[in-house]
């Protein structure tokens, strides 16, 4: 068994098959409707979220994983490895990692806390890059460094299909989502130091998943290529119809989809599309 034990959260969309095949444990954060409370990924998928969200009359809720959670995963974990590294939802959206890092202090041990500053694939992909050099060898030390690293250039634009969950979730101020309904606006909100913040908004959808390539064409370096996924919440076809206007844009570009899930797809909505992103 590995020295080092591979930690994230469920807001990282780790497919099943990639926690198999590493090890990974997950913690899982909770989406509540109402009464109803359910973990992500455990209780709920994704598919059976939007179900329910278009039905319902008052937004859901999110909660992250109680402290208790992380110290018993921790716990547990260092009885059989040296070491716990925990890559986790952005302390921006979330309080996840600061309740990581408050139950590491209780446990003791050589427990590493990650703040991805990231959720769904770009959060996904430094917890792959973590599971990779782990079993290439690496220390403990050496991943959190490559993580920071690697970090640094991950970043992500989402358009939302309506301003009605970000106003409802205090995202946004009553007018400007009544403008937007009225207007047809499509914000593109970007990740900005951890934080998911409005970069701009465009008339139509069509113009604003255009302006989304070119802001990320925009950002490779020379020399460089993109890899990122595209993020969809309810509506596949239309993520794939995206990756493959990327894709042509972009022809040197190492592409895929994934789909968002109920604890981020609360407070952005069905429709959203987005481009989660990292250079290499």
């Amino acid at each position: 068994m590995s020295k080092i034990a591979l930690v994230t959260d469920s807001a990282a969309y780790v497919p099943s098959d990639i926690l198999e095949k590493y090890g990974i444990t997950v913690v899982p954060l909770s989406v509540n409707f109402g009464n109803d409370s359910f973990r992500e990924g455990m209780d709920i998928s994704s598919d059976q979220f939007y179900e329910r969200l278009v039905k319902e009359k008052s937004l859901p809720t999110t909660s992250q994983p109680a402290v208790g959670e992380f110290v018993q995963t921790f716990e547990k974990l260092l009885k059989t490895h040296d070491s716990v590294l925990a890559v986790l939802l952005s302390s921006g959206m979330s309080g996840t990692a600061n309740s990581a890092e408050t139950a590491a202090r209780m446990v003791g041990g050589d427990i590493a806390i990650i703040d991805s500053k990231i959720t769904a694939w770009g959060q996904y992909a430094l917890v792959l890059e973590a599971a990779k050099l782990r079993d290439e060898g690496l220390s403990k030390g050496e991943i959190v460094d490559r993580l920071t690293a690697m970090r640094d250039k991950v970043g992500a634009y989402f358009v939302v299909d309506s301003l009605e969950h970000l106003h409802r979730g205090g995202r946004v101020s009553g007018i400007s989502a009544m403008l937007g309904s009225l207007l047809q606006v499509k914000p593109i909100l970007r990740v900005t130091d951890g934080k998911l913040e409005m970069f701009e908004k465009v008339r139509t959808r069509k113009k604003a998943l255009a302006r989304v390539i070119e802001l990320v064409k925009a950002e490779i370096p020379a020399g460089e290529q993109l890899v990122a996924s595209i993020v969809y919440a309810d509506n596949r076809e239309d993520g794939e119809a995206l990756r493959a206007q990327v894709q042509e844009a972009l022809p040197d570009a190492e592409l895929q989809t994934s789909q968002l899930g109920p604890v981020v797809g609360t407070h952005t909505g069905p429709g959203l599309l987005a481009v989660i992103y990292y250079t290499r």
